[in-house]
């Protein structure tokens, strides 16, 4: 049975999204100011330049099996005397739209995480203007049934900007220059939205060459996290990135809301997301895109790495069902 502060938290989590949002109106059954309150709260929350986002998972310190928890990730954890005009996170979050009063717990990330822009799975793969990541999978196209090429789409189509048959390199040339090594042309993409409170899914797909074979090893199978809830913390996870090589670790908290910093973008914009995943990870700059496996003998993919702080503190993926629903491509 799922936990019941689980479900608190979790609804908190995406009342706090919803809220957030310059469009969040009343709904039936809601009072109106119940509405305004928790909207400036929210706002105050996500707009607290101490705060680098929230999710769910387990109270610290915590052996995987405490208290589940609306979970608050912070620069540096000051006390109240040091906080002056920002923000303090309660015990308990009190939110009068859902008639509820959350558990909460502040956490240390060392920043917010920046995008990590490498023909098998995990291998190097870019595209012709310098950019550089991972192989995500060899995937099918539902609506061809042809085989692709999946990665990030901040690594294959300049997070939105590219354009269908732009080439993908393998390896990745970080010196931009036109080479040998086009092994794929872009096909579809989702578009990193910097005006957007809710982006999802950083994803694109490529159509391999003739003459190009794709493979995921032993890897056949995709474990959807979404329909498991609270047990999805603390599960153990492992990834290969083109950057780090083999890294693992434990997942840590689950609908994570942050932003993501994308140097592939003018101006290095944070960029809004939600539904992310946080786990225990080393992870540099070329491991975006690499999936993310639980450590079953036959293993299942869960995710896809997109993004991580330099201090290795707030490593995130996506869930897998997230991206294969949004590029219509399967297994």
């Amino acid at each position: 049975m799922t936990d019941s502060k689980y479900i608190r938290a979790r609804d908190a989590a995406v009342a706090l999204n919803r809220l957030r949002k310059p469009s969040a109106r009343l709904r039936s059954g809601e009072d109106k100011r119940h509405l305004e309150r928790d909207r400036v709260l929210a706002r105050s929350l996500w707009h607290d330049p101490n705060i680098l986002g929230f999710g769910v998972g387990p109270k610290v310190p915590e052996d995987f099996s405490s208290d589940m928890c609306l979970v608050f990730f912070v620069r540096k954890k000051l006390p109240k005397s040091r906080l002056r005009h920002l923000v303090a996170v309660p015990k308990h979050l009190a939110l009068g739209t859902l008639g509820t009063r959350v558990l909460t717990d502040v956490q240390v990330w060392g920043g917010l995480p920046v995008s990590h822009g490498v023909l098998s799975f995990g291998a190097s793969i870019g595209d012709n203007s310098g950019n550089s990541g991972t192989m995500t999978l060899a995937v099918r196209d539902n609506a061809t049934g042809g085989p692709l090429i999946l990665g990030c789409s901040h690594v294959l189509a300049r997070c939105g900007a590219g354009r269908a048959g732009d080439p993908v390199e393998s390896p990745a040339d970080l010196s931009s220059a036109a080479g040998a090594n086009i092994v794929g042309q872009l096909v579809r993409f989702t578009e990193i939205d910097r005006s957007s409170p809710s982006n999802e899914v950083d994803a694109a797909v490529a159509a391999p060459n003739d003459g190009i074979s794709l493979s995921n090893g032993t890897v056949s199978e995709i474990r959807d996290l979404t329909r498991e809830g609270d047990l999805a913390v603390g599960v153990q996870v492992r990834r290969t990135g083109s950057a780090t090589g083999q890294q693992g670790g434990r997942i840590r908290n689950i609908h994570v809301a942050t932003s993501i910093v994308y140097r592939q973008m003018s101006g290095d914009p944070s960029v809004d997301f939600i539904e992310l995943v946080q786990y225990d990870s080393v992870s540099k700059e070329g491991d975006s895109g690499a999936a993310v496996l639980d450590t079953a003998d036959t293993p299942n993919v869960v995710g896809m790495h997109i993004a991580g702080s330099s201090d290795g503190t707030a490593s995130l993926f996506t869930h897998i069902q997230f991206v294969l629903d949004a590029l219509n491509i399967g297994m």
